[in-house]
């Protein structure tokens, strides 16, 4: 794939409307084309930063349901035609109109509220584990190219000092099971962190760590100490300590938590929560 066939596809690509083979060709360009990557992290941000932030939600299933059947049956014949001819989800952007309709039926309102805040995460938390995991994605993946790599954790401190508005401070925790990969500056939404690539038994671990503001704003309490949010299979854990706050992402669950801490500690996770392989 070439690099204008490949900057084609960009806008597709991030809407996730490429099919599965075109997906496939443009992340393999991505990851061989350092002009690629850096073109698609600059939209990736833009998007994240700006366009993100004016768009409106997408409507939940229910709700989604409920307006389709009420314009089917109105009589006019072009509005069940269009209808069916603009089913796929990404097609119904469904903003104003649908808060009336809603509102009209009764209690929908509150009910898309509740069904956000069903997991038990904030709204705010639920937006930052969504940008850890797609930066997670994109990092493990050669997606987003490395700033350094093949550092110890006290080089790689020393790298991030100056050029990130807070300190990044890394454990030394000399294991054969774990590696520090690579490190780059990112962003989670519109906050700048330092992102770092571990793998902890051959499993990719991505760390972010990023200023206390950013958590504040999560409006979070302050049990457990480690909040959990669970998307597109990944466990996302989010803390803060020492003036800082983090996000962990991995599919292996609290044993992830290796990456910054000795296995004889002691975690305040929620109830419930599998931390280091055990309830």
């Amino acid at each position: 794939m070439t690099c204008d066939v490949a900057r084609a596809k960009f806008f597709l690509y991030l809407d996730g409307e490429l099919a599965g083979e075109e997906q496939a060709a443009l992340e393999t360009h991505l990851y061989t084309c350092p002009d690629c990557q850096r073109l698609m992290h600059l939209e990736r941000t833009f998007r994240t930063r700006y366009l993100d932030r004016l768009g409106p939600d997408p409507a939940p299933e229910a709700v989604r349901r409920e307006v389709v059947r009420l314009l089917e049956a109105l009589p006019a014949r072009d509005v069940r035609a269009w209808l069916r001819s603009h089913r796929r989800p990404s097609m119904i952007r469904l903003g104003t109109v649908v808060v009336g309709i809603v509102l009209v039926v009764g209690g929908g309102v509150i009910g898309v509220a509740f069904r956000r805040l069903g997991n038990g995460a904030s709204v705010s938390l639920t937006q930052l584990a969504e940008a850890s995991v797609e930066q997670h994605q994109k990092l493990t993946r050669g997606l987003l190219p490395y700033d350094v790599r093949e550092m110890s954790p006290t080089r790689m401190e020393q790298w991030f000092k100056g050029r990130l508005d807070f300190n990044v401070n890394l454990p030394e925790l000399p294991r054969k099971n774990l590696a520090l990969l690579g490190g780059r500056i990112s962003y989670l939404r519109d906050s700048q962190v330092a992102a770092l690539h571990y793998q902890l038994d051959g499993k990719d671990v991505s760390l972010f760590v990023m200023p206390l503001e950013t958590y504040r704003q999560l409006g979070l309490g302050g049990r457990p100490k480690f909040k959990i949010v669970t998307y597109q299979g990944y466990d996302v854990i989010v803390w803060a300590s020492h003036g800082v706050a983090y996000s962990l992402v991995s599919e292996i669950g609290g044993q992830s938590c290796l990456v910054c801490h000795s296995p004889d500690e002691r975690l305040d996770f929620p109830t419930g929560f599998r931390a280091h392989g055990r309830l």
